[in-house]
């Protein structure tokens, strides 16, 4: 791992206790989750993060992922909130569960902030066989992709940006969707929430994370996830899936094994990042240009 990474150490500390109030929580509504990942992996083969791990994955049964987002105020009392698609300005499929104390910005040219986050994937239990599978994820796909134009923050700096580079067609489709966001922003939310319920079949042979696009399409199968082992992760009694080698084997091969020393790396972008305060995107703005005046 390249030096420059002293933000690592700390950020991980206070993930490890994010994953505390998300594990009592789960366990006090009695909510099934599994590690999911990097953050499966750390706990087999490292007994908790990979050392150059930024974030932590879980999966959730739809259904108790349903349940999770009706706790926010439960969540917000411990000093957390939940991002999730239908939140104006987020620009990802699945859910984080944010600490209210930290701010990070991942990417400039994405004006969004959260707090050092848990990455909360949704599992659907489904019997249809992978081609309506493939096709379901690519509906869900272009259906977020719709809401999360709708949601976006259209600046005037990014027009005149895309009118400079001279892209035309980008400048055409983001004043589309500007002029109808006010008209489709809810009726595009309610027929997303009604979309990702049905894809939830409740029985069947195979899990799907229609969320989760990390390794391309997945198709499980469900007995990976029919139960859990317990593990260790920083100190943590935390739930792996019940054939955790199995899911491991599949998404990394001989996943004991180390990567190379140019790949053991962070893997999310850090345009700005605060550990000791949460900020909003227009503080952090005001704070940058200081810096720079300096």
């Amino acid at each position: 791992m390249k030096e420059g990474h002293s933000y690592l150490k700390p950020m991980q500390e206070i993930l490890t206790e994010q994953l505390r109030v998300f594990v009592d929580l789960c366990e006090r509504h009695n909510l099934q989750y599994w590690l999911a990942g990097g953050t499966c992996l750390g706990a087999v083969r490292h007994k908790g993060f990979i050392p150059w791990d930024d974030d932590l994955d879980v999966y959730m049964p739809q259904k108790d992922y349903e349940k999770l987002l009706t706790l926010e105020e439960e969540i917000i009392s411990k000093r957390h909130y939940l991002v999730t698609y239908y939140t104006p300005g987020y620009y990802y499929r699945h859910t984080k569960l944010c600490s209210k104390d930290t701010t990070i910005w991942e990417r400039e040219q994405e004006p969004f902030v959260f707090g050092t986050f848990i990455d909360i994937f949704s599992l659907s239990r489904t019997n249809e066989d992978d081609k309506s599978i493939s096709d379901n994820i690519g509906r869900f796909a272009y259906s977020v992709y719709k809401f999360m134009q709708v949601n976006k923050h259209y600046t005037f700096s990014s027009f005149k940006e895309k009118l400079c580079k001279k892209d035309f067609a980008g400048f055409i489709r983001d004043m589309k969707w500007l002029i109808v966001k006010p008209v489709l922003r809810n009726v595009l939310k309610r027929a997303l929430i009604k979309e990702e319920a049905t894809l939830d079949k409740s029985e069947g042979d195979k899990m799907v994370p229609y969320t989760d696009f990390a390794y391309g399409l997945q198709i499980f199968p469900y007995e990976w996830f029919d139960g859990y082992e317990e593990a260790t992760f920083e100190g943590i009694t935390v739930r792996l899936p019940k054939y955790y080698d199995a899911y491991l084997r599949h998404l990394y091969g001989d996943y004991m094994q180390l990567p190379p020393l140019e790949a053991r790396e962070p893997k999310h972008d850090h345009y700005y990042i605060n550990l000791n305060e949460g900020l909003t995107i227009d503080e952090v703005r005001h704070r940058m240009s200081k810096e720079n005046k300096v």
